[in-house]
């Protein structure tokens, strides 16, 4: 029995450091598209991303980031309101929502979004996979 509660407090544990851990890939999204660092995006980001906008706009990896790099899209601000993560071994989901600051072709604005983040355990870091979001009412 005491071995039992061992493991089992041991697997807890590992999943609330998991847990953790994506909470930080999740928040080194949200530095990276604030301030421009493109390493730091390439890092979190997985090759092979799914992007989906509120807008209905789906990009893959390079076009999220040359879409920044050109100046199309820029990023102020990601404040976060609530925020649940679910680790299921090497993948993780986050649910969350978040006012978003951004230009977009010069454009500026603000929007209140929800949005699901799918992460993967990949060479030993959360990276992010796939996003899909939906405006909120502000």
């Amino acid at each position: 029995m005491r071995i039992f509660l061992i493991i089992l407090m041991a697997t807890a544990m590992a999943f609330a450091g998991a847990e953790d851990d994506v909470k930080k890939a999740e928040q080194a999204w949200a530095d990276a598209i604030t301030t421009n660092d493109f390493a730091a995006l390439n890092t979190v980001l997985a090759d092979d991303l799914h992007y989906l906008h509120s807008t209905g706009l789906v990009d893959s990896k390079a076009a999220y980031i040359d879409s920044m790099k050109s100046g199309k899209q820029k990023y102020i601000s990601v404040k976060y309101g609530q925020m649940k993560v679910r680790v299921y071994g090497m993948a993780a989901v986050v649910n969350a929502d978040a006012m978003v600051a951004y230009t977009t072709d010069g454009k500026g604005g603000t929007n209140h979004l929800a949005f699901t983040h799918v992460f993967a355990k990949k060479g030993g870091k959360w990276q992010l996979v796939s996003h899909q979001s939906l405006r909120l009412a502000n």
